[in-house]
């Protein structure tokens, strides 16, 4: 009786796929597992060369010739152990098998016993496991470069090196959201990236991504990750044809607003994998903190240096105070009077820096309490705007720009000379609720010219207020007077919705 028709009733009861080959390589029994595992019915597989039906192309060459070699000389390197190997599905698909081989003799004729277990989701989880460890390693990697003296470019590329052996994907690349959040700027590469990828690098640098455009821009204007499995297919892949088949982008968040987006390519087409996506968030979330205490950073650096500027400031508001007081009065005791009072006014500009701490004030009132604290004339100056909440930090750096423009006007602008005014506005951005456009104009004064020198006076209203702020600050130095203005900056709404907040 032939062996395969022994073995047929063992085929039917265990548990695995077992096929029954003899020397020349034909499948002689096929078990109702194989059938599953490899989709060949057995009326299908039996009579077939195993090496053409179920190994992979890339692998027959090797089969061939370990089946020659032990028909040959009796050698034979597969038996009796437990292998991992890939197998060759019937619709092309090719899956991991675990394979353990065993050699059956009857009457003289042998036959090799092949048992195979599909261990597709064993690899799964295991890549799971591995893929969360990894993730693990880059979050702690990504903490202690936040604590560490690092730029927020050099946190940037670590980031991406760390995804691209995370994800195994050669090609990484990280861009920068313009401050009007409209357009992307390229800032770094993955390392190695100029040598691997100098085409994909190349085309990059000539392309200006603005929101919705492109890869990158997809990302930008939906604030989620973009997956393109076929890049050739997507519509909106503006560099297609520079060897890599698929693409992947994700936004880096910081405080409710995309300030990045990092983008990894593929050689080889790859699905969707949604647990690199999760992965993907949390980086960013991660990336987002180092940029958010990169920027506390510096802002409290300038605030620092504010500090000492401004006793050097206040020194020179005193001693104009001093002559406006004691020039004017027409005796001592009324001009004590005037001079105790304005120098009131300055304490109350400080103490603000420290009584709004942790709640949120009318921006109206700081907007007051500045100029008080500079001794303004409020004759001169007209005040117009809704009632206003700004978070504590923001009050904070609001009064110190209104504190620089009033010191200003007084030593060389409107307020400098008699009859110059100046206007102070403020209003919610159009089309958003969530912001405000502010405003300092000056009229009547000498013309206003731009300094020489950027000063700490100067960082103040322009770096300072747009980290603190969130909006884009302008000065224009104009015949008529000098103009600032900075737009889209945050607030929490009216009284009632910043208490509910």
């Amino acid at each position: 009786m032939p062996i395969e028709t022994i073995l047929r009733p063992i085929l039917d009861t265990v548990l695995d796929a077992v096929v029954v080959m003899d020397r020349e390589g034909i499948i002689r029994a096929w078990n109702h597992h194989s059938e599953t595992i490899f989709g060949w019915t057995a009326d299908e597989a039996i009579g077939r060369n195993l090496g053409d039906l179920i190994v992979p192309p890339a692998m027959r060459e090797a089969h061939h010739r370990g089946l020659a070699r032990y028909n040959a000389d009796g050698v034979a390197h597969v038996l009796d152990q437990r292998l991992e190997l890939t197998g060759l599905r019937r619709d092309g698909e090719e899956i991991p098998v675990e394979l353990s081989i065993t050699l059956v003799s009857r009457e003289g004729r042998e036959m090799f016993v092949g048992f195979l277990r599909d261990i597709s989701e064993r690899r799964h989880a295991e890549a799971q496991v591995e893929l969360q460890l990894r993730e693990s390693r880059l979050m702690l990697e990504l903490s202690e470069l936040a604590g560490r003296d690092a730029s927020f470019d050099q946190a940037l590329v670590a980031t991406l090196d760390a995804i691209c052996e995370l994800a195994d994907w050669p090609v990484g690349h990280a861009l920068l959201v313009d401050d009007d959040d409209c357009a992307l700027r390229s800032a770094v590469w993955s390392t190695g990236a100029h040598e691997v990828a100098r085409p994909l690098v190349e085309a990059t640098a000539a392309i200006a991504f603005e929101r919705g455009i492109g890869l990158p821009g997809q990302v930008l204007d939906s604030g989620q990750p973009v997956w393109l499995s076929v890049l050739e297919d997507a519509d909106n892949f503006l560099r297609k044809g520079l060897g890599f088949a698929s693409g992947f982008a994700f936004p880096v968040m910081s405080g409710g607003r995309c300030i990045a987006v990092l983008e990894f390519f593929s050689v080889s087409p790859r699905p969707p994998e949604p647990a690199l996506l999760l992965s993907a968030r949390a980086i960013g979330a991660q990336v987002g903190r180092v940029h958010e205490r990169r920027r506390a950073e510096e802002l409290q650096a300038l605030l620092l240096a504010e500090l000492n500027h401004r006793a050097k400031n206040i020194l020179a508001v005193v001693r104009a105070i001093a002559h406006l007081s004691f020039g004017s009065a027409a005796d001592l005791a009324t001009a004590q009077a005037i001079f105790d009072k304005r120098l009131d006014s300055i304490a109350k500009a400080n103490e603000i820096l420290h009584a709004q701490s942790g709640q949120a004030a009318l921006l109206g009132d700081i907007v007051t309490e500045a100029l008080t604290g500079c001794a303004a004339p409020f004759e001169r100056i007209s005040i117009a705007g809704p009632e206003l909440c700004i978070d504590s930090s923001t009050s904070i750096t609001v009064s110190l720009a209104v504190h620089e423009l009033c010191t200003n006007a007084f030593k060389y602008g409107a307020l400098s000379v008699p009859g110059g005014t100046v206007a102070l506005r403020w209003n919610e951005s159009a089309g958003d609720d969530t912001r405000f456009d502010f405003e300092w104009v000056e009229r009547g004064g000498p013309a206003a010219v731009a300094p020489s020198r950027k000063g700490f006076g100067m960082r103040i209203l322009q770096r300072a207020m747009e980290l603190e702020s969130g909006g884009k600050a302008e000065i224009r130095f104009e015949p008529a007077g000098l103009n600032y203005r900075i737009t889209g900056a945050r607030h929490r709404g009216a009284p009632d919705r910043a208490k509910a907040a």
